[in-house]
């Protein structure tokens, strides 16, 4: 059985990333969903948070989403995001931005920028947490 499978990230008109990947987790309403290779085939929400990806390198891929939808058929994984913030949009040394314990809100009734706020500020939560140990690798998306 292939151990990777291929995922394809767009916004509405605008493709924006084709690769493969061994593993991707996705926010939803109920937590987050896990996809590799092989899963059946599903169809769900995203909620606004955070995408963690490892690609067949095995990097660490991060990136925030507002929400979307998500599929996987044929071992193919399809990302309609709302909105995708990449680490290289962020200012990690921003002080204004509090970080520490983030709970999960009710995004439902949030604006569309109160929305990308909170996934910046959970973006910036774990790339703090992991530059003490070890740093995230990124992916930059070109046009």
């Amino acid at each position: 059985m292939k151990k990777s499978f291929a995922v394809a990230i767009a916004l509405p008109g605008k493709h924006l990333l084709t690769f493969e990947a061994r593993q991707i987790m996705l926010p939803s309403k109920k937590g987050y969903i896990g996809f590799m290779a092989g899963r059946q085939p599903m169809l769900a929400t995203m909620e606004p948070g955070l995408i963690s990806i490892i690609d067949i390198e095995d990097h660490h891929l991060l990136f925030g989403t507002t929400g979307g939808f998500a599929e996987m058929l044929d071992n193919q994984a399809s990302l309609l995001c709302d909105s995708l913030i990449e680490v290289k949009d962020l200012d990690l040394n921003d002080e204004t931005m509090l970080v520490g314990k983030i709970y999960n809100r009710d995004t439902s009734q949030m604006t569309e920028k109160q929305k990308r706020d909170y996934v910046k500020l959970l973006m910036i939560n774990r790339l703090r947490k992991k530059s003490a140990t070890a740093g995230a690798s990124t992916r930059t998306i070109t046009e």
